[in-house]
């Protein structure tokens, strides 16, 4: 499993020397990511008595109040975590993926509004990520499974010693039709904490893609370039809906 960790951040392909690596320090200030949205979670536990029936039967309500007050650019998600084949039912998250602040205010209020508070019980999204896709989307159906990879940068490392690299990756990937779509986000207070998410088709693709990516031997340089810049959480693994 600790291999797999480090397998899901193959974009940190990097290999400097100390000059190098002052040379990209120096230009951190104005080297940032081209955010593309921000992405608001909310973790959320079903009430006792309650199942996902409930949440099911209360979607429909909610998309059909929220798009009242929302914009065609936001998109809405129910993620489930994942243990191999089986689906987590008690435990969810809810994601919005927005441009504007009053998008999450809006969004908020029409939860309260329909009494969300009594299907689940919720934990509230005081802060938001900025995200970009570092591929070109590819996976536009849904459910997918989504791979996400907690991290942060150790010091003197930042998206600007990152970018290039994960470019080059990024186009590698695309090269070689890998079946994967890949998202960058930072946390819009803290920047020094990070995301890395990776979206399947399914378990199936995840599985593939897996065990190709083992054989390269990239993958073991990957690995050790990890641990020189960032401390990583393990990963978390989830079956996500689009509803919005």
């Amino acid at each position: 499993m600790k291999f797999f960790k480090f397998v899901f951040c193959f974009a940190f392909l990097i290999s400097c020397n100390n000059d190098s690596r002052k040379s990209e320090l120096s230009l951190s200030n104005f080297i940032k990511p081209e955010y593309s949205s921000k992405e608001s979670s909310f973790k959320c536990n079903l009430l006792e008595g309650r199942t996902l029936n409930a949440v099911e039967r209360f979607i429909p309500k909610f998309i059909d109040s929220y798009t009242q007050v929302s914009n065609s650019t936001e998109e809405i998600f129910f993620l489930f975590p994942v243990n191999e084949d089986e689906i987590e039912t008690q435990y969810f998250e809810v994601l919005l993926k927005h441009e504007e602040e009053l998008s999450l205010d809006n969004f908020k209020m029409t939860l309260a509004d329909l009494s969300f508070n009594e299907v689940a019980s919720c934990s509230s999204s005081i802060t938001s990520d900025n995200s970009l896709y570092l591929t070109k989307e590819t996976i536009y159906h849904s459910p997918v499974v989504v791979e996400i990879l907690e991290c942060e940068y150790l010091d003197e490392f930042n998206y600007a010693t990152l970018k290039l690299v994960i470019e080059q990756f990024a186009d590698a990937l695309s090269r070689n039709q890998s079946p994967v779509d890949l998202i960058y986000s930072e946390n819009e207070d803290i920047d020094r904490y990070f995301k890395w998410t990776n979206i399947f088709s399914s378990l199936k693709t995840r599985r593939e893609f897996v065990e190709s990516w083992k054989e390269l031997e990239v993958s073991k340089e990957i690995q050790s370039l990890l641990l020189e810049q960032t401390i990583c959480q393990s990963t978390a693994l989830y079956r996500r809906y689009k509803v919005l």
